[in-house]
């Protein structure tokens, strides 16, 4: 008996083949959110494609993977956070749990505006100048997340890549909200 290989044959080999393919890939290049320190943004067990590829990339409110600071990890552990403070920038805390920034080169001060904030009142912290080569990473979740109030500063060298696009749970895929801005403080209004 002889078999006949088909076009369609063929095709739906190199279809179930591209399919595994993107599988793989998938799964190679991506992460999974373990905890709530970015919630209501990223919630603990979505899967996350990782934008390895982007790591000099980095503006400033991308999501980013990075290695957590040794001195409060012990090492070995990935985060993710949101990119406040870009090099050179200055950054500031106050007491009513605004976030001030004043961007390198810049004279004006300006105050994050992230919707999935609602913190109580915290620390304060006084201005720090962004090193270079260097970011400062908040979580979404103001009272839930150990960040760059707790750690400082992260090396770019220890960002993986941005976090862009959810690709698990099914019903909730879809790219990463960028809602974030900066709004313009009144000159009086920033402490």
């Amino acid at each position: 008996m002889r078999r006949v290989v088909t076009a369609s044959g063929i095709g739906a080999g190199v279809a179930a083949f591209v399919a595994l393919v993107l599988v793989v890939v998938a799964l190679a290049f991506s992460v999974n959110v373990d905890g709530t320190s970015m919630e209501p943004t990223l919630r603990d067990g979505d899967r996350m494609l990782l934008e390895f590829w982007t790591r000099d990339e980095i503006e400033r409110f991308d999501v980013v993977e990075a290695d957590a600071p040794s001195s409060v990890s012990g090492g070995d552990v990935r985060i993710l956070k949101r990119v406040i403070g870009m090099p050179g920038d200055r950054i500031s805390v106050t007491r009513e749990a605004r976030v001030l920034v004043r961007p390198a080169g810049e004279e004006e001060i300006y105050v994050v505006d992230n919707p999935a904030w609602s913190a109580d009142a915290g620390a304060e912290q006084e201005w720090v100048t962004v090193p270079a080569g260097a970011y400062w990473l908040l979580g979404d979740n103001w009272n839930a997340s150990t960040d760059s109030r707790s750690f400082g500063f992260v090396d770019a060298d220890a960002v993986h890549g941005r976090v862009v696009f959810r690709m698990l749970p099914l019903g909730r895929n879809g790219a990463v909200a960028q809602d974030v801005r900066l709004a313009l403080v009144e000159p009086g209004s920033a402490r």
